[in-house]
C-alpha cells in the first residue's frame, strides 16, 4: 500500500520541517504546499524531505488542499491523507485515521476532534456545533466532527470528486461530495494538542453559506445513498 500525506502551509519556516519528518515516519510520500508563504516555507519542507510543487500566490487554504490533491496523482497512491501543518495534528495518529480503509474498507475516514481531545476556544466550539447543525439540515446524517482538517480517503475515491472550494470550505466540499458520492463515511477520535488561530466567526458564516448552497445544488436532502458508518 502506497500512502501519500497532503500538508498546506502558510509562513511555517520554523516548524515545518519537524512536522515533515515525523510525518515521513508514517507516509510514503509526503507533500508540502505553501500557499503564498512570504517566509522560506517551501524551501525548509524541501531540505526536510517533502515535495513541493511550484508556489502561487496566496489563495487559500482549499486551493492549496486541491493542488496537492493533484499533484499527488502522479505518485498513484493507494491512500491518502489530509491534515494542517501547523501542530494541530499529529503525524503519529496517521496509522488511527488510515485503519478503518485498511481493516473495514471504508472509503473516508475523518479524525473527529470532538470524539478524542480538542483544545480551543468556546467561540470555536459553538461556531463547529453550527456548522455540524447545518450539515446535519442537508444531510440528515450527523457527523461529531464535519470541519475536521485531518482525514484520509482512498485515492480512487478522492480523485473522483469534483472539489471547488478555495478557502476553509474545503472542508465542506469534500464532506457533502463524498457523500453525494456514495462513499462510506467513518471517524476516528484524534487529538489537538494546541489551539491554532485561523478560522474566524466571518469564516464561519461564509462555510455555513457555502454548505446549503452546495447542498440545494448537489440536491443532497434528496439522495438516498448517503452512507456514514
Amino acid at each position: 500500500m502506497k500512502l501519500a500525506a497532503i500538508l498546506p502551509a502558510y509562513n511555517l519556516e520554523e516548524e515545518i520541517q519537524e512536522i515533515v519528518e515525523r510525518t515521513k515516519q508514517y507516509s510514503d510520500i509526503v507533500i508540502v504546499v505553501s500557499d503564498g508563504s512570504t517566509d522560506k516555507t517551501r524551501e525548509a519542507a524541501t531540505k526536510a524531505g517533502a515535495l513541493c510543487p511550484e508556489e502561487t500566490d496566496k489563495l487559500g487554504m482549499g486551493f492549496a488542499v486541491r493542488k496537492g490533491i493533484e499533484y499527488s496523482k502522479q505518485f498513484k497512491p493507494d491512500v491518502v491523507v489530509l491534515m494542517d501543518a501547523d501542530g494541530q495534528h499529529l503525524p503519529e495518529e496517521i496509522l488511527k485515521v488510515i485503519e478503518p480503509i485498511m481493516k473495514e474498507n471504508i472509503d473516508a475516514v475523518v479524525g473527529s476532534r470532538m470524539m478524542g481531545v480538542l483544545r480551543t476556544s468556546n467561540i470555536n466550539r459553538i461556531g463547529n456545533f453550527g456548522l455540524k447543525l447545518i450539515s446535519f439540515l442537508v444531510t440528515g446524517r450527523w457527523l461529531t466532527d464535519t470541519e475536521s482538517g485531518f482525514r484520509a480517503y482512498k485515492a480512487d475515491k478522492l480523485y473522483e470528486l469534483d472539489l471547488e472550494a478555495d478557502g476553509y470550505e474545503i472542508e465542506s466540499d469534500l464532506f457533502l461530495k463524498s457523500l453525494h458520492s456514495g462513499h462510506s463515511v467513518k471517524e476516528v477520535p484524534i487529538t489537538v494538542p494546541k489551539a491554532v488561530p485561523g478560522v474566524t466567526v466571518i469564516d464561519g458564516f461564509k462555510m455555513g453559506i457555502f454548505k446549503i448552497k452546495l447542498a440545494l445544488k448537489l440536491r443532497l436532502f434528496k439522495e438516498k445513498k448517503l452512507k456514514v458508518m
